[in-house]
């Protein structure tokens, strides 16, 4: 029987249940609460004080004994096979030992949650505790007001917030953004004078991307604990808080540009823009440069709207190919794409989160790339509105173009300050502490400038900051001076403010032309300074420039950006370009990013990753650079190949593009063998394995000479693939190779190398493949860094499981996970995979489903292509001993979807078994096509001399037993297709 204490008291069975009136009144509900919460004997005075207080009737044992009497009557019908609600105990009475109470099944279920979010089972987690996250204290017998209560509602007040804080966590490890928002929210208004709930809205807003709503939530919280209790935020709650200010510094992309000037007319095209965007869709805001596209379009993204989110902002300025959109976008909102499609990745995050507003500012350079980007989105993320700037339309279906013009031209002097063009002058004036007084005696002056102008709020701003040092006269004798303003207005006013400045403010402003989006300070003294222009000078050039409108700055977060408006950017790189002074520009920016990056290549990019995604903008500006013949191309390279780790983590496909096009422009220099290693490196994990090979194999060969560590790690990279091909000695061989390369470097080199020879065993289920694992375990601990060691372990573990050394692989698991709790990594999708396997060999589908749906979808987002059939397979047949067939064929289907789309065949292997079990317990009819798809899957394995892992094999052993009959010759692809077709029935 089952007791709920929390709300109604009710009495329950799975058959019957009994509440309210009908267990005998407020005596009867109280005394059942009482005996519930107490967990043990409770005596017949304790139970009287609860009922009567202190003072009790003359004859309450008697009354206390007929309560106790009603209860046991009113709920005789619910017990089942004679079970009993309370016994008479020696000391008084007592619940039966078997009755389940509500408030303390709530308690079992936080704390196993808590063990489940440690062991990286978010799922799970959330299945226990979602529900308890609203639970009240005050829900207790709420019409009493006894203080024995107290303490329980107290501990029931603290089981809900424990299980909101988990069901934030659990729900912002599986991206489930939204949930995790409103669950923070919750928590916050229920218990607002409890800071960890204010840290976990905090957070859990940081990483739905709304980063000035979680400077919101840090203002709310100040505000209460000041009124409430007279106290300032802990320094805990200030540490959450200084990071979310720091994100948004480094986050420039994601947020809406923000202007401290003054918005000035265009209330037609922004009444326009606001009813455009009230709805989903396309919006494309197009004019010519300078005439105020994107301050248009941030006006209208900071008002409030209708949106769950803030407004999402992302410069496509700096984006030099088509192909580099999508990835761009999802970088800078913080998508994991690896070799994923990027299109995909970012509808995929922004889909769950509701209706979002999206600017793509600077579209016209990849108009191409960002209508496809957006056709993905909205077939993925209906909800989302998406306004794009650019000088053309992108051409594309439900497309709603806006179109802006020059302000309102000049026509007369009458009525001039009415005119807009002559309020923003005066507006940009005297926000930069000057005056413009227009009257008679300068209109015809100003009248003069705004028509030189041509109504483009750009040209205007600069001459407005030339206005706070001369007068409107003079200002239009130094333009006219330089001739009549034809075609270009913008670039001819842009010349004239130039010419006005010092030989340092010019050499900064050009300078600044290699640089690339929002960038900081720091940055910018490292490349604009050398030993003409001390770094200390930098900073009142920036101010001069700044204030003659060729520079702009936000001044919002912890650390100041700068930024040259994309028409002036393009006059500065024509001005370094004829004063020779590029490839030295592009050098410096080149020492700058190396800079940012470790010595040693092989370091995890946890360290650096935000430092190169704050600069990757400008990181893109110098490669592009050298492909076009403007930078160095062998210090590009080595900066490609620096940043492999990165792009492994963020981007697998921009690494490729960068690395491929280098090495195409030229691959004799010092730095190719490595940026060759680097491609290889990155094409073995998005699974490209014809590609790898060559470069991996070249790389082996250019580096033959050398003693050089990265020679052994392409060694051990292409034993892989060799492995991969059916090429198993040769295999064996390269590792062999690759452990006498590694011997004299260091011992994470060794580790990594030796766990290689295990790999290619477990490929074989070899046993001996785990003391290799665990020689190399071993060595890691003696002799190698923390670092190597949370590498290693999860391919010890995969290796222990292929060969069936479970225990070995249970033992690594456990000890791995909290390593890679919060991280997104290669090393992190095997070591669930592993665990997965581990657990469905265990019996645990619980968690063989959680942690292979959570390896799978990391793996896609990393791009992981090699590893996904396997961890689908394993999922599939989780799925399928838990019963859900249907599941099981769709993720079986995918496996194989994949497999077939590899360049190698030993993948689809495993997907063509699991097809077949599934259409076996499915009651499949086509007993030939059964024995068709296992006999494709036996000669894989026969040829390539891998069985199938231990674990998984023993119920295919007993499938292929019973489907031994003739079966057709099908090649791997056409027993592939065979099994998807019969699955897709299945799946529905």
């Amino acid at each position: 029987m089952h007791v709920s204490v929390i709300g109604s008291v009710t009495v329950s069975s799975a058959t019957a249940a009994v509440s309210g009136a009908g267990l005998g009144g407020r005596r009867a509900r109280v005394v059942l609460v009482a005996l519930a919460l107490a967990r043990g004997d409770v005596t017949p005075d304790r139970l009287a004080s609860v009922v009567w207080g202190d003072e009790l009737p003359p004859t309450w044992q008697v009354a206390l004994r007929g309560v106790i009497l009603g209860i046991r009557r009113s709920c005789a019908y619910v017990a089942e096979d004679g079970e009993r609600l309370i016994e008479t105990a020696s000391a008084g009475y007592r619940l039966a030992r078997d009755v389940e109470v509500d408030f303390y099944r709530a308690q079992r279920d936080v704390g196993r949650a808590a063990e489940l979010v440690a062991a990286d089972r978010p799922q799970a987690a959330l299945d226990l505790v979602t529900s308890l996250t609203t639970l009240s204290g005050a829900a207790i017998l709420p019409d009493e007001d006894a203080a024995w209560l107290e303490p329980y509602r107290q501990k029931i007040e603290g089981t809900a917030r424990q299980a909101s804080d988990l069901t934030v966590e659990a729900a912002m490890r599986l991206g489930q953004h939204h949930l995790a928002v409103e669950t923070a929210r919750g928590a916050v208004a229920a218990w607002p004078l409890h800071e960890g709930s204010h840290r976990n809205l905090m957070t859990a807003l940081t990483r739905s991307g709304d980063r000035a709503g979680a400077v919101a939530a840090y203002g709310y919280c100040r505000s209460v604990l000041a009124d409430q209790l007279g106290v300032d935020p802990s320094a805990e709650t200030v540490a959450v808080y200084l990071d979310v200010i720091r994100d948004q510094a480094g986050s420039t992309y994601a947020r809406v540009p923000h202007s401290a000037s003054s918005f000035v007319g265009r209330q037609a095209e922004l009444a326009a823009l606001t009813e455009a965007v009230a709805g989903s869709g396309l919006i494309t805001v197009v004019g010519r440069g300078g005439v105020g596209k994107s301050r248009l379009v941030a006006q209208v993204a900071l008002s409030p709207g209708d949106f769950t989110g803030a407004p999402l902002w992302v410069s496509l300025t700096a984006v030099p190919d088509e192909a580099l959109v999508a990835s761009t976008v999802a970088l800078e909102l913080g998508v994991h794409v690896g070799a994923a499609d990027a299109a995909v990745a970012v509808a995929g995050y922004l889909g769950p989160l509701g209706p979002l507003l999206l600017v793509l500012d600077g579209c016209e350079a990849v108009t191409d790339g960002v209508a496809s980007l957006v056709n993905t989105l909205h077939t993925h993320a209906p909800s989302l509105t998406v306004v794009v700037t650019s000088r053309w339309p992108l051409s594309i279906d439900g497309e709603h173009v806006l179109t802006v013009q020059p302000m309102t031209p000049v026509v007369g002097v009458d009525d001039l300050r009415l005119n807009s063009q002559v309020r923003l002058l005066t507006d940009r004036v005297r926000e930069a502490g000057g005056e413009l007084s227009v009257d008679a005696t300068n209109a015809q002056d100003v009248a003069a400038l705004c028509r030189r102008c041509d109504g483009l709020p750009l040209a205007l701003e600069l001459v407005a900051a030339q206005l706070t040092a001369m007068p409107p006269g003079d200002l239009l004798d130094h333009l006219q001076e330089r001739g009549p303003s034809v075609g270009d207005t913008l670039r001819s006013v842009t010349r004239s403010t130039y010419e006005l400045l010092d030989d340092d403010e010019q050499t900064v402003f050009r300078r600044a032309a290699v640089l690339e989006g929002p960038v900081s300070l720091a940055l910018l003294r490292e490349v604009t300074s050398d030993e003409r222009i001390a770094a200390v000078r930098v900073v009142r050039v920036l101010r001069e420039l700044t204030a003659r409108g060729l520079m702009s700055v936000d001044r919002t977060g912890a650390r100041w950006r700068y930024r040259q408006d994309d028409d002036l950017h393009q006059f500065a790189a024509q001005l370094l370009r004829d004063a020779g002074e590029e490839p030295a520009a592009y050098g410096r920016l080149a020492d700058a990013v190396r800079s940012r990056l470790p010595d040693d290549a092989r370091a995890a990019p946890g360290a650096f990753r935000d430092e190169i995604t704050d600069v990757l903008a400008s990181v893109r500006s110098l490669l592009g650079a050298a492909l076009a013949g403007r930078a160095d191309l062998d210090r590009c390279q080595e900066l490609a190949f620096r940043l492999h780790r990165y792009f492994a983590t963020t981007n697998v496909d921009e690494g490729r593009f960068w690395l491929s096009r280098l090495l195409q422009r030229g691959s004799s220099g010092p730095w190719a063998p490595y940026a060759t290693y680097a491609s290889g490196y990155l094409g073995y994990w998005s699974g490209d394995t014809d590609a790898a090979m060559r470069d991996l194999e070249e790389a082996v060969g250019r580096l033959a000479s050398a003693d050089d560590a990265y020679r052994a790690r392409a060694l051990i990279f292409l034993a892989g693939l060799l492995d991969d091909v059916d090429r198993g000695p040769e295999a064996v061989e390269t590792v062999r190779a690759a452990i006498e390369a590694a011997a004299p470097h260091d011992a994470d080199l060794q580790v990594s190398v030796a766990m290689g020879l295990g790999s290619v065993l477990a490929e074989r289920t070899d046993p001996s493949a785990a003391g290799y694992a665990k020689d190399a375990i071993d060595l890691c601990r003696a002799r190698a860094s923390v670092e190597q060691l949370a590498m290693a372990m999860p391919t010890a573990a995969m290796i222990c499981w292929q060969v069936g050394a479970l225990d070995q692989a249970r033992e690594y698991i456990a000890e791995a996970l909290p390593m890679h709790s919060g991280t997104q990594r290669i090393s992190r999708v095997v070591l669930l995979s592993a665990a997965a396997g581990v657990a469905l060999a265990d019996g645990d589908l619980d968690a063989a489903c959680e942690y292979g749906s959570t390896a799978d979808r990391e793996a896609t987002a990393l791009g992981v292509e090699r590893e996904t059939p396997l961890i689908r397979a394993v999922l599939a047949r989780a799925l399928l001993a838990r019963g859900d067939l249907a599941a099981a064929a769709g993720r079986c289907a995918a496996a194989l979807e994949t497999a077939l789309g590899m360049s190698v065949a030993f993948p689809a292997a495993v997907g063509l078994e699991t097809a077949a079990l599934i259409l076996d317990t499915a009651g499949a009819s086509d007993v030939r096509a059964i024995s068709d798809i296992l006999g494709a899957a036996t000669v894989i394995r026969i040829r390539g001399d891998r069985p199938a892992p231990s674990t998984l094999g023993v119920e295919i052993d007993a499938l292929r037993s019973r489907y031994s009959g003739p079966s057709s010759p099908l090649g791997t692809a056409a027993a592939g297709r065979l099994a998807l077709g019969l699955l897709a029935v299945i799946e529905g």
